[in-house]
Parts: structure tokens; sequence; C-alpha cells
């Protein structure tokens, strides 16, 4: 998927050049300004597409996010004025009466307007741009086969407007633009445009700037080629006043060539139409003062277009068709569900990497854990052996003293005048159990104290002396009490079963 260079480029195509303002915006402003331009003769499509596309390869602006600029000479416009303000109402008044000013079907036309002024009255002063479909999607297709996809078609009559704002003066006044293929002519008053005319030319504008004195040879008269365009500047400003409320003209004219220095041209112009003829050089205060060196001229169309797109002035027109939004939209979606579907798939091969990584660090450990087993396991039995030999030996060890030792501790452990005993038997292995009378069943219990209480280091047996029983009885007419005392010489475990 191509990465976007993070230039804007701006084209506008004739017959007779290529040209592009090529910068990259820092907020609002326009920064590593160029100005890319080739001239030629190509008559036919075929020949401006590969002249475009070798243009467009040599420059490297392939990934540059691309806008094209439409002439005022290829589109219809009209300034209108519609009982609305509603953006959804005027498109529908803007169609319903299409027909009547091109004679063209309503479905050849590619159409769009924007509202230069509401008015206080409820009206809308409307500028309304109708343009034949083949002529822009001929340029479309000229840029697609350059491996370039407009984001947006511009009018050139919409570009001046967003500059005409910072233009010094007040009232009427007009822009002239020319361009390789012809004249622009646009009238503003108060900086709303009310008049636009459209004149195609092939005039040279760079060589006429240079000596405006030239002759251009083309008409039947032969007059020089400055005078022809003195002609057609008199004739366009003859025709507002006509379709003006009041009558009056605009002394004032701004004209501006992308490509050549037109001062000598405004000076010329100044005395054959008696108006006040100018450089349209306040455009060029919208740039960086450091920007403006590269450019050979002053091109207005594209100072506005550069506007719009870094969100200094308003939306105006688009041309690009219904058509071709409709398919950009489809293929952004797909576009759009091809990253979730490759993130989503990176997700699972992450979350399968880590699932693996896991299994694989916990089968190392359960290796780790089996070799240090191994490794431990025999000290393991080794220690469990010496523990057992070690019980073994503490119950011999319990077991020392003679027989007359282990007596001779009962004897001292008896009552004295309480208790005595009648029956002993000794075990070796077993223990000591006694038979005897004592006068109470405190008397038993006392004893049974003594006896664990004489327990030593190896005599701990005598620690699990217990009374097995007491039972009252009568000796010699006395009341006293039959007991059964047992000195286990087996620990408890041992005695429970094993």
């Amino acid at each position: 998927m191509a990465r976007k260079s993070g230039y804007i480029s701006i084209y506008q195509l004739d017959s007779k050049a290529i040209s592009v303002l090529r910068c990259k915006l820092a907020g609002s402003k326009p920064v590593e300004t160029a100005w890319l331009r080739r001239a030629g003769e190509w008559n036919d499509t075929e020949a401006l597409s590969g002249a475009l596309r070798d243009f467009v390869s040599e420059h490297g602006l392939k990934e540059d996010q691309c806008y094209v600029i439409l002439p005022r000479y290829d589109v219809t416009i009209r300034f209108i004025t519609l009982p609305s303000h509603d953006m959804a109402e005027i498109a529908g008044m803007v169609r319903f009466s299409a027909e009547e000013y091109v004679p063209y079907a309503l479905d050849e036309l590619i159409i769009d307007q924007c509202v230069l002024n509401p008015l206080e009255s409820g009206e809308s002063h409307v500028l309304a741009a109708l343009a034949h479909h083949e002529v822009v999607e001929r340029t479309i297709a000229l840029l697609a086969n350059a491996g370039l996809s407009p984001e947006k078609v511009f009018l050139s009559t919409a570009c001046m407007t967003g500059v005409a704002g910072v233009c010094p003066s007040e009232g009427r006044f007009a822009l002239v633009n020319l361009s390789p293929g012809g004249i622009e002519i646009t009238v503003f008053d108060q900086k709303i445009p009310v008049f636009s005319r459209g004149i195609v030319s092939v005039q040279d504008w760079e060589a006429l700037a240079e000596n405006p004195n030239i002759s251009g040879g083309t008409s039947v008269l032969d007059t020089d080629s400055t005078e022809e365009l003195a002609s057609e500047l008199r004739g366009s400003l003859s025709a507002f006043r006509r379709e003006s409320p009041d009558g009056l003209g605009a002394d004032d004219i701004y004209i501006s060539c992308a490509y050549a220095n037109v001062e000598k041209l405004c000076a010329s112009l100044s005395e054959r139409t008696g108006k006040n003829c100018l450089p349209a050089s306040f455009a060029l205060t919208l740039l960086d003062g450091s920007e403006t060196s590269a450019l050979p001229g002053i091109p207005l169309e594209f100072v506005g277009a550069l506007r719009e797109i870094a969100g200094a002035v308003p939306a105006s027109l688009n041309l690009l068709p219904v058509s071709e939004t409709k398919a950009r939209r489809v293929k952004g979606a797909q576009r759009l569900a091809v990253r979730t579907a490759v993130f989503a798939l990176l997700i699972l091969l992450a979350l399968a990497g880590l699932y693996f990584q896991s299994l694989y660090q916990r089968r190392q450990l359960i290796r780790e854990l089996e070799e240090r087993i191994s490794t431990i396991e025999p000290n393991a039995r080794g220690i469990a052996e010496k523990r057992e030999a070690l019980n073994i030996l503490r119950r011999q060890v319990d077991r020392k003293g003679s027989i007359i030792e282990q007596i001779a501790r009962i004897v001292e452990a008896t009552p004295d005048d309480r208790v005595n005993f009648n029956r002993l038997s000794l075990h070796r292995s077993e223990g000591i159990t006694l038979w005897g009378r004592a006068k109470s069943v405190t008397d038993v219990a006392q004893f049974t104290q003594n006896i664990r209480s004489s327990a030593e280091s190896y005599l701990e047996f005598f620690a699990r002396a217990r009374s097995l029983y007491e039972q009252q009885t009568l000796e010699q007419d006395t009341q006293v009490f039959a007991y059964q005392i047992e000195v286990s010489a087996l620990e408890e475990e041992e005695e429970n079963g094993l």
C-alpha cells in the first residue's frame, strides 16, 4: 500500500502546458513551495497523457496529494440570486434550471454551487458551475493514466474568489488571469464576484510579458498581441457595465500570470485601456516571503486553491463527479476492511506467538524442574533413609536404662500412702503396665502425671504414660479404686498400625 509523501500538488493541464504548484503545509502556511512547469504542443489526448506521465515520474509526484484546477473557459458559470439559504434547496433549484443555461441534457452535466453572499431578505447570491462531464472526466483520466487520483476538482473562478479578500482595492475591481489556454476576467464588487468571462487564447504570455509590443500575427488586421488583450479587457468590462444595475464599470484591473512577470504588460495595458492595470502581487502576501522566490509569476488560482485546502477560506466548488466520489468511498471502505483484516490477523499472529512462547517457556521450565528432580532425588532418598535410621536410633535411645532404673523411677513417682501397685508387667519392646489400688481417682491421675514428669533423655517414653481405667472396689472393708496404668514404649503412629 502506497504511502503519501506529505506534499500537495495542484495541477492545471492544457494542450500547451502542464503546470504544478507543489508544497507542504505547516499548519495553514505553505512551506517548501516549488513551481513546476513543462510547455509543449500536445495536439491529442494521448500525447498529453504520455507527457504528463513522464512529468510526474521525473519530478516524483506520484505519492503527493493531488488536486486539479479547471480553467474558466472550459466551464459555464452563472451568478444567480435564489430565494433560499438552505443548501439542499439551492442545489435543487440550480439543477432544475440548469438546462436554461447550457445546451446539454441534465445527465450530461456535472453541477456544483456555492453561496457567495446570504442576503438579509432570505435570498442568496449563488455561484453555479455547470461542466460537461466529458471535460471533467477527460482531466481525471489524464491524471489516472499518470497514476494520480485528484482529491478535488477546483474551478479557477472560485479559486480567484478565495484570494480576492486580500485585494487592496475597495469597491469594484477586476482580476485577470492569463493561463496557457486562455484568459479569465472576473469582476468583484465588495470582494464578491459579480461577473466572469472565459476566453480561449493561444497567446504566448511569457513572450508577451517580456515584450508587450510583440505582434501576435494571428488576427485579420495583424494587430499586436497586447492590443488584442486590451480589446478583450475593454469588451468584457463593457459587457459588465451593460449588466450592472448602475451601469458603472471597474477602474482597477489586476493582472496575473503564473509563469511570467507582468509588470511591463500592465504598464502597456494601462495606456491602451485607460484603466489602472497592476500586477496581482497581493496574492503573494498569502505565501511566506521566502517561498515566493521560487515562483516565476503570480499563480493566482493556485494560491486560492491552496488557501481552501489549508482551510483558510470556506469550501467552495468541487466538480469531482458523484460517481467518482462514490467509487472512492467504496475503495476507501475496501481499504479500511483490508486494513482491519490485516490488523486483526496481526493481532491473532501476535496472540499465537505469545501462546507458543508461553507454551515453550512452560515446557522449558518443566524440563528444568525434571532435571533438578533427577539431581535432587538420590539425595532426597538418602535423607529419608537417614531420617528413618535416626528414628530407629531415637527409639533405641528411648528404651535405654535398666529395668531396675525404670522400676525405681516408677516407685519414686508413687504418691506416698495413697497408691500401691501389686502387679507390674514390663516388656522391653512394648513398655510397662501397672495394676494396683489407689485411695481416689485423683491419686491415680497424680501417679500418672508423676510418671510422665520423670521422663528424661533416655526414658522419653515415660511421657506417654496414661491411665487405662479406674474401678471402685472394696478391700478389707475399705473403699478403694483399682487402676491400670500403661507406659507404652511405642510411638502413637506405631500403635495405630505401623
